[in-house]
């Protein structure tokens, strides 16, 4: 007996990338006001989150950056500003 496979619609997907962005964007800010607010109180930055929160970001642009590359290259060669 075979199981039916589930596949999300577009609107799923787009509910759950921007959910995703949401925890995204609240992570970041909370391990920032956590770094920001240990460093002020005790002089000293705190590792993991500063880590954390670099690391994530880093993760973040370089993700963001491969495919934006990926998605908008001409691989045919028609340009419009070469002409």
């Amino acid at each position: 007996m075979k199981t039916k496979r589930w596949k999300a619609d577009e609107m799923e997907i787009a509910i759950n990338f921007r959910a995703m962005r949401w925890a995204w964007g609240f992570l970041i800010l909370s391990l920032a006001v956590w770094c920001f607010a240990e460093t002020v109180s005790t002089g000293v930055i705190p590792a993991v989150p500063f880590m954390l929160n670099c690391v994530s970001n880093i993760i973040f642009w370089t993700v963001k950056i491969g495919l934006t590359n990926r998605m908008t290259k001409s691989g045919n060669g028609d340009d419009e500003e070469s002409d």
